[in-house]
């Protein structure tokens, strides 16, 4: 059975049962403050250590209990018979020769690897994290698309992401804010693993942590259109970009399958839903400009009567290379053409030409060079469950 034959959603629930191995120990990182208490408690601790402990994990990035010097020795040698603080090695590290982008692909502990994308612009430090080793939706378009799903990241796994990234910001001499944005971008389909994204994003904005606003993170989705209506429950306060790439159902049911599951009407829909949760924070359009694909002038109008339907901006993504995807990117006078027909109606659109395509780290090229075989890719049912 593929993984997403268990996507029925009659509930709104998507099954998440892909995660990292349990194990005996339990991971301290991924524990919200009220959890920390209840597992000190439960073995027999004082709950004011609870916030000792968030401070060495969230505070200060220490992942070994015998560094944490205000607390016992006793204490430090039980610990890790019971818990332990996920912390990924860093395996390799890429720079653009800019300096404006870095790539870091990052080993987990059952021997897959993910990477996360830490981008300076001006005031702005952003970093690019993912949800997922892999992705089970098989946009045709994207590297990450062509692995399966591996497995689902663990919120640990997810926010240890961005405190490598931000290890590497405050070695720039960021040290009182290192990290200003988080875009969950990178592998995977964040909706897919919505409980953990979800308290990835509730750990990052800890004070005694990074302490990142919800309004500062943005979730990309390919459009699992019964977890967007979660979202504007669950996390009105983020932002939403929807990965939209096609203007007609037949051609996004050709590169983005899970049209086939959520057409467009649908997936526009949950749109406005959420845009009206965020008292109209404007939805993000994200349109990859693929030559021959979906960058005619016919397209551009018919994006410009769907962004008419929404408070929305439009970002403009041309196309980055993918190994052995038979796509190519428009030439920049379609792309300038495409741009001025939504310009000349009045949108809020903009050209992303994305940080780190010459070292593979732009939208759509992130795939972590997997050690292990991958997963089959699945087939997503049609909208109508056949």
């Amino acid at each position: 059975m593929s993984l997403l034959d268990s996507i029925e959603l009659p509930n709104g629930e998507i099954d998440s049962s892909e995660t990292a191995p349990a194990g005996p120990l339990v991971d301290l990182k991924r524990l919200l403050p009220d959890e920390l208490r209840d597992f000190l408690t439960s073995h027999g601790k004082e709950r004011y250590r609870a916030n000792q402990l968030l401070r060495w994990i969230h505070e200060r990035g220490v992942s070994d209990f015998s560094e944490m010097t205000n607390l016992s020795k006793e204490f430090r040698a039980e610990l890790p018979a019971r818990a332990r603080i996920e912390r990924l090695p860093e395996i390799a590290r890429t720079t653009t020769d800019d300096g404006s982008t870095t790539k870091l692909l990052l080993g987990l502990g059952d021997g897959r690897r993910v990477e996360a994308v830490a981008m300076h612009d001006g005031k702005r430090r952003t970093v690019c994290v993912s949800s997922q080793a892999g992705c089970a939706l098989g946009c045709e378009f994207c590297a990450t698309g062509q692995l399966g799903l591996l497995r689902q990241l663990s919120a640990g796994e997810i926010v240890d992401q961005l405190y490598r990234a931000a290890d590497l910001f405050r070695a720039e001499g960021y040290t009182d804010r290192p990290v200003t944005n988080v875009v969950f971008m990178g592998m995977g389909e964040p909706l897919h693993n919505y409980d953990e994204v979800l308290r990835a994003i509730r750990l990052i904005g800890l004070e005694m942590g990074l302490a990142i606003s919800a309004t500062k993170v943005t979730i990309s989705t390919a459009g699992l259109v019964p977890m967007i209506r979660r979202v504007a429950v669950d996390m009105p306060k983020v932002g939403l970009a929807v990965s939209l790439n096609a203007t007609t159902d037949e051609v996004r049911d050709r590169i983005m399958p899970v049209n086939r599951r959520w057409p467009l009407s649908e997936l526009l829909d949950a749109a406005r839903e959420m845009a009206a949760a965020t008292e109209r924070r404007r939805v993000t359009l994200e349109y990859t400009l693929i030559d021959g694909v979906n960058d005619s002038d016919d397209d551009a109008r018919r994006l410009a009567k769907i962004a008419s339907t929404l408070p929305c901006k439009i970002n403009l993504i041309p196309f980055n290379p993918v190994p052995e995807r038979p796509f190519r990117r428009p030439a920049n006078g379609r792309i300038d053409r495409f741009y001025k027909i939504l310009w000349d109606k009045h949108f809020t659109v903009t050209v992303r030409w994305s940080k780190g395509d010459d070292i593979a780290a732009a939208c759509g090229q992130l795939q972590a060079a997997q050690p292990e075989v991958p997963r089959e890719r699945v087939t997503l049912q049609g909208a109508d469950g056949s």
